[in-house]
């Protein structure tokens, strides 16, 4: 039974090739269902390598699916795991709200679920194993910080921030938003002023972003507080057509630490870049090595980030590889 599930599901997998790379190992080993939630940027990509670099070095047999940015979809990958009976179910959500039926059909088969990079929110208790990646809520408590930092001996009278926010109902926007607004609260001539959404893609940011200064001008505007770079990176290009300079006319504070943004932060474009780790795959591969050992594993398993801004060293920052 156990052979036709894996030849179901491998043509299933083939079928739908442009998802990407499936890795097969030998039947005996473990066997996790990988669901991504999309591709959407250079940092979603490296995501994705690293978590299938760091499995199949343990020799894992890793089925992978690509969600598109489509809730539905993943569930339905994720039913497809289930049905091929794999050993574990690591996934990205899109959103936070909408698995508790897929995750009770995982729980009532057995396999285990590993949730990576964004939070959900569950109705019942213990329906995953644990959450592995970034605590969201620091990053924005992090760019919050260079904010009234940067504007501490500052006579300006009031400090108008224009906030990008990515993707509604995700819990990197909500607890981004969070954050930052927590630290700003503490000098009350800091206010944001305009709370924008770009769904964390530079063309629906760069858009935005243009018609917003269409319509009231950018001159009130004295920082873009953006969740991610792609939304930056669309941004910085409608600041380049409209003469707005960069990191001086308005301070830029941006998340995630893609290769291109350092090198915009190196070139005084951008004052500060709020680091997303996205090489989440070792953290994933050692979390399977100690469950599968019998290990306790905790509820929330957050990764290392730090900042890089133009109050730093620019010279020391490492290499980027995405």
């Amino acid at each position: 039974m156990k052979y036709l599930l894996h030849l179901f599901l491998l043509l299933f997998l083939v079928g739908g090739c442009a998802n990407g790379p499936y890795t097969e190992a030998e039947p005996e080993n473990i066997v996790v269902g990988f669901s991504q939630s999309g591709t959407e940027s250079n940092w979603r990509k490296r995501h994705t390598e690293s978590i299938i670099e760091e499995m199949n070095k343990e020799g894992y047999e890793v089925l992978y699916r690509n969600g598109f940015m489509n809730q539905d979809r993943q569930i339905q990958d994720m039913r497809t795991f289930i049905a091929y009976k794999v050993d574990m179910i690591v996934f990205t959500p899109i959103v936070e709200d909408g698995w508790d039926a897929v995750l009770l059909e995982a729980k009532a088969a057995g396999i285990p679920v590993i949730v990576v990079d964004r939070h959900i929110r569950t109705a019942e208790e213990n329906l995953y194993l644990t959450h592995i990646g970034p605590s969201f809520k620091a990053e924005g408590n992090r760019a919050g910080l260079y904010i009234t930092n940067h504007f501490q001996n500052s006579s300006q009278i009031s400090i108008n921030i224009l906030e990008m926010k990515g993707l509604a109902k995700t819990s990197s926007a909500n607890f981004r938003n969070e954050g930052f607004t927590e630290v700003i609260s503490r000098d009350s001539r800091i206010a944001i002023v305009a709370s924008l959404e770009g769904d964390y893609i530079r063309s629906k940011a760069k858009d935005v972003f243009r018609n917003y200064i269409e319509e009231n001008g950018w001159i009130d505007i004295d920082v873009l507080y953006s969740h991610n770079d792609e939304m930056t990176l669309g941004i910085l290009e409608v600041m380049k057509e409209s003469g707005i300079v960069p990191g001086q006319d308005i301070i830029i504070v941006t998340n995630d630490g893609q290769s291109e943004m350092i090198e915009n932060l190196r070139a005084g474009k951008v004052n500060c870049v709020v680091e997303c780790n996205p090489n989440a795959g070792w953290y994933v591969r050692n979390t399977i090595k100690r469950y599968l050992n019998g290990n306790t594993i905790p509820d929330e398993i957050y990764m290392p980030e730090t900042v890089f801004s133009d109050k730093g060293n620019l010279d020391s920052i490492p290499p980027r590889d995405y």
